[in-house]
């Protein structure tokens, strides 16, 4: 009889310690569960989460590096495969190498291509490099763009397979330019102002997480993977458990007592 009291004492504590964890689960699955339904009364949607850790466990880390220009009184910045003038996202770009600016255009090279975009940041012209007088495209065999620079603050001058070429004002005839001994102001990267770093970064990750779809994940267990999603399935079986031992408890508890009742009145 005692071995069976014992028993049952241990399986009370069991049942109380899993209810304490049941409830904190069950509350915040209740909380997050009307915050969902009344999304967009809270306007979840519109807002966003920023936190760099999330967003990187969302998959929307920051550019591995951003290397920026100066190209007269404004920036040319490379963030990954984006090219930005300024704060302002222009076009997509491979391997980014540098940028010039003269009166007419801002001309950024790539390993393989070039573009020419307007002082406002406009695209004009994506060109593909092909060395001149071989017709073909820019590759590891045939010589891509190491660097880009101005001769005497007008003319494009780009260095490629151990040559210069120098371009007409609109980069359509290049000529060899390995025998100019003018001085060639070539591009080279500067230290990215603090500000526009930041302002760069936060474009590159677009507008942030929004609320709703962090709940949603959170109220899923989505937000931790395949695991999440089998410890919410446990903590749900644990809940429903919990159900069915308080209802055999309570059982006991009504059959015990109609037991000690009978006893007092047969006593009687």
């Amino acid at each position: 009889m005692a071995r069976k009291n014992g028993r049952a004492s241990m399986a009370r504590q069991l049942h109380r310690s899993m209810g304490a964890l049941a409830a904190i689960f069950v509350v915040f699955m209740v909380l997050s569960g009307l915050a969902i339904n009344h999304s967009a009364g809270l306007s979840l949607k519109e807002q966003t989460v920023s936190t760099s850790l999330l967003l990187d466990h969302y998959g929307l880390e920051a550019p591995r590096d951003i290397r920026s220009f100066s190209v007269g009184d404004d920036w040319l910045s490379f963030a990954g495969s984006q090219v930005y003038l300024n704060e302002k996202n222009v076009s997509s770009l491979g391997g980014g190498i540098g940028a010039v600016a003269n009166e007419f255009a801002i001309v950024v090279a790539g390993t393989d291509e070039l573009l020419m975009l307007d002082h406002q940041g406009t695209l004009i012209e994506r060109m593909p490099w092909e060395l001149p007088g071989t017709g073909s495209t820019a590759d590891s065999s045939t010589g891509s763009i190491e660097s880009i620079g101005l001769l005497a603050g007008k003319q494009v001058i780009v260095e490629s397979a151990g040559n210069r070429w120098l371009a007409d004002e609109e980069l359509l005839d290049w000529q060899n330019a390995e025998e100019l001994n003018t001085e060639i102001a070539w591009a080279t990267p500067a230290v990215t102002p603090a500000a526009l770093r930041t302002t760069i970064i936060s474009s590159y990750r677009g507008e942030g997480l929004s609320m709703e779809r962090l709940l949603l994940d959170f109220h899923s267990g989505r937000i931790f993977g395949p695991i999440g999603v089998l410890i919410y399935d446990l903590l749900a079986l644990a809940v429903g458990g919990l159900a069915i031992s308080g209802l055999v408890f309570w059982m006991q508890g009504r059959r015990n007592n109609k037991s000690s009742r009978k006893g007092n009145r047969s006593k009687r």
